[in-house]
């Protein structure tokens, strides 16, 4: 049985999660593992769970994640449910009132010491929708762990970490990048990304002004910097980190954002930092 916590204001009242809604549902069926009745996978006499949001956690390798966290947000009115997903990496809520929800998902991650509070993905794009609690049945909302690619619902949001270039110089001499050029990031995991997988070399580029790479999986990688000139020849920088000195190549790594996990579109990670300049 999923473990839960509801949170109320005064438009939901412990009277109001009691009773039995008629709304229309955007999305109804049978929880994964068959039944749709009682907690996912299980059964309550044969009879569907009305007026529930019910559905499964999955990592990227289709192993179920226990202890996710579960949000279902009233999407036009106050209140919070929360609940935890069983070891099967299943959830059900208790009824709800007949008003629109949205739900989220995130858990924490462990990776090189760190927790990171990983947002997970809808297995749809409709599950992105608000929807009504259905009086007949269980509206299913699943979610898998996705460290890469642009989030549905938010803008210019990606699961992915961000990464910005800074361009500054360490000794006299040395040169800030034209402006008139690119700078190309190239990154090598050095281990397993943050889900575990082997990961691959990642290569991004952004123009000086912009400064800005998006979606890059968590990970530990060794970073080297390329200037990409206007007229396309290409010069190797110097890269590191505010205090210096540059090198030929260095090594990055992210932090996790602070705060409560779930609850929007962040994908928990702070943003981290490079620092480039000509040799």
């Amino acid at each position: 049985m999923s473990h839960l916590t509801v949170r109320h204001l005064s438009t939901v009242s412990l009277l109001s999660l009691a009773l039995m809604a008629c709304g229309s549902a955007s999305t109804t069926g049978t929880p994964p593992g068959g039944s749709t009745g009682g907690t996912p996978g299980g059964s309550m006499g044969g009879s569907a769970r009305p007026n529930t949001v019910s559905g499964q956690v999955l990592d990227q390798a289709g192993r179920p994640i226990q202890g996710a966290l579960i949000w279902v947000l009233p999407a036009v009115t106050t209140g919070l449910i929360t609940l935890h997903t069983d070891a099967q990496g299943r959830y059900v809520s208790p009824a709800l009132v007949n008003v629109p929800y949205r739900t989220y998902a995130g858990f924490q991650a462990e990776y090189r010491g760190q927790s990171f509070c990983q947002r997970l993905a809808a297995t749809s794009l409709n599950e992105y929708d608000a929807f009504s609690p259905d009086p007949t049945g269980t509206i299913i909302r699943n979610f898998r762990w996705q460290i890469s690619g642009a989030m549905p619902d938010g803008r210019d949001n990606y699961f992915g970490a961000e990464v910005r270039i800074f361009h500054r110089t360490w000794a006299d001499g040395q040169e800030i990048v034209a402006g008139d050029s690119s700078v190309e990031l190239t990154l090598v995991p050095d281990g397993p990304l943050i889900d575990g997988s082997a990961g691959k070399t990642v290569v991004k580029s952004a123009r000086v002004g912009e400064n800005m790479l998006y979606d890059i999986p968590v990970g530990h990688y060794a970073v080297k910097a390329t200037e990409v000139h206007g007229d396309g020849s290409r010069t190797p920088l110097l890269v590191g980190d505010y205090s210096g000195p540059g090198s030929a190549a260095s090594t990055l790594d992210f932090r996790p954002q602070s705060g409560s996990c779930v609850g929007g579109t962040s994908n928990g990670v702070e943003r981290a930092s490079v620092y480039v300049a000509r040799p």
